[in-house]
């Protein structure tokens, strides 16, 4: 049975858990900027993007392969979690100590925040893309459904 795995503070900050730390970071910010940047481009090339079958799947396999990049990156030296969902589901199953996990989440939510600055200023301002429940789903099955999908990259 997985249990949640705890480690002294000063392994939190040895080389090794800071090059896995540098790690998150790089590969989120790769994932995040290719992923979000596809967006972007495909909403500037195509005038209705969002319900064009072309260049949904282009999006698609662009984050697809952004995601393999960043995995493919990271996984040796980090385990490749690119996600805090991925990073929450692991300390849970006892593959990393919480503190390391505290490291993670914040290398890659500051990463995500670098690449969609960096976006902001490379596209002259276009709106970034967000995702949002549908109009007609609760909170609570929105929460749901992201529960289940993360589970998927898990």
């Amino acid at each position: 049975m997985a249990s949640i795995t705890h480690t002294p503070f000063s392994q939190c900050i040895s080389p090794i858990a800071l090059r896995s730390y540098l790690a998150e970071f790089l590969s989120t910010f790769i994932f995040v900027f290719s992923a979000v940047g596809s967006s972007i481009s495909a909403r500037m090339l195509t005038p209705d993007a969002t319900s064009d079958s072309s260049a949904l799947i282009a999006t698609a396999v662009a984050q697809g392969f952004a995601l393999s990049a960043a995995v493919f990156i990271s996984g040796e030296v980090s385990g490749g979690h690119v996600n805090p969902a991925v990073t929450f589901a692991m300390t849970l199953g006892g593959h990393i100590p919480i503190p390391n996990a505290v490291f993670y989440w914040i290398s890659q939510m500051l990463a995500a925040t670098f690449a969609s600055l960096l976006l902001r200023l490379a596209s002259a301002g276009q709106a970034i893309p967000t995702t949002r429940i549908a109009a007609d789903m609760t909170g609570f099955g929105g929460a749901v459904l992201e529960t289940v999908t993360t589970f998927t990259l898990v």
